[in-house]
């Protein structure tokens, strides 16, 4: 198959159009959330195996993956410091995010940053640092879930929702009195049925939250549209079974049909999901590191059954394009999941909910 001209994977930079690169600068967490494995309980009690051990990951450790991405000049559309925990928690935050616009604005590692918080933590010095005039474009989303702190402690397990909402007022205020153009700023609302009743009257605060700051603003759902105004965002559950994520699909476009804000795709359904697995762009595009080094495919896999190794012990180019993870890239390239318990019974590369590898960026990928 020829080159495709859009694609710069042999161009001497090895990127794919849609990749992501996921650090999880800790794995501690000030809330516990219901459909997190920070809330999940294990059969034995002991919670689960992913929050076994906490920690968080230490500055050396992040200039040492950026310099292994110049190395093997690798470059991701976003860097997430975010996967299981929550970021504005790591004593260093400040520190590993100015490495990161670095990575990202001298050496193009990245086009853009993406923060996941859910705002328990976002000081007025997490605030400074947030708003800013760099070249690299920034999006902070803040997972807020509720309008009242009751479902806010039925979804997040601690009764802290008042902090919360002053926090994130004091960043709109902040970024509209200082007109800084960094971060955009995401107010997600993940809707199941523990708080779809009260979708329409987020959309309501952070609307008008947002235009009494004199802040552009708009609502949609399922992807984040382009742009750099404010994104009042309400994205469908993910769910462990098929049989739970079909229930709370439905939840979901019913939620949004009534408030008359428009699906860019059918959420998942059995038609989607039944079937071949289909091919996981995952173990091309989005590779997860947990605090201590880990590198896996995948941010479903928290249990870290497709762990390639460490960047501790390797640099991340050998991990990332080595021997391993070319052999599954092969196999999965065929639709196929044998030696991949990760994998197994995932439905995601099956459904609408999900963006994959073309053939022609595997053909310009596998060697």
């Amino acid at each position: 198959m020829p080159l495709d001209p859009n694609l710069d994977y042999y161009e001497g930079v090895r990127h794919l159009p849609g990749s992501y690169l996921v650090l999880e600068t800790t794995n501690r967490c000030s809330v516990a959330c219901v459909h997190c494995s920070v809330g999940e309980a294990s059969a034995d009690g002991k919670g689960h195996p992913h929050h076994d051990r906490t920690g968080f990951v230490t500055v050396p450790l992040v200039r040492k993956l950026f310099a292994d991405l110049r190395a093997a000049e690798a470059r991701f559309d976003v860097f997430i410091p975010f996967w299981l925990g929550e970021p504005l928690l790591h004593p260093d935050f400040s520190t590993i995010y100015q490495e990161a616009l670095r990575a990202a604005g001298e050496h193009r590692s990245f086009e853009r940053i993406e923060v996941h918080t859910n705002a328990t933590h976002l000081t007025p010095e997490r605030v400074r640092l947030a708003l800013n005039q760099s070249t690299v474009p920034q999006t902070w989303h803040l997972t807020l879930d509720a309008t009242t702190p009751e479902t806010w402690r039925k979804i997040k397990g601690r009764l802290i929702f008042d902090d919360v909402v002053a926090n994130v007022e004091h960043l709109v205020a902040e970024k509209a009195r200082l007109a800084a153009p960094w971060p955009r700023l995401v107010f997600q609302f993940i809707v199941s049925d523990r708080n779809a009743t009260e979708a329409a009257d987020f959309r309501t605060k952070w609307e008008g939250v947002c235009r009494r700051a004199k802040l552009p603003v708009r609502t949609a759902a399922q992807d984040v549209p382009t742009g750099t105004d404010a994104v009042v965002y309400f994205r469908q559950l993910d769910a462990p079974t098929v049989a739970e994520q079909e229930r709370q699909n439905t939840v979901f476009r019913e939620t949004m049909a009534a408030m008359g804000v428009p699906l860019p795709r059918p959420a998942q359904s059995p038609e989607h999901i039944d079937g071949a697995p289909g091919v996981c762009g995952c173990f091309w595009k989005s590779p997860v590191i947990g605090w201590d080094g880990s590198l896996t495919t995948c941010t479903r896999d928290n249990r870290l059954e497709n762990k390639l190794g460490s960047i501790v012990d390797a640099s991340f180019g050998e991990l990332w394009y080595g021997a391993q993870v070319t052999g599954w890239r092969r196999q999965v390239a065929k639709g196929e999941y044998a030696g991949l318990s990760a994998c197994n019974g995932c439905f995601i590369p099956r459904s609408s909910n999900y963006s994959g590898v073309t053939p022609a960026e595997i053909a310009q990928a596998l060697p």
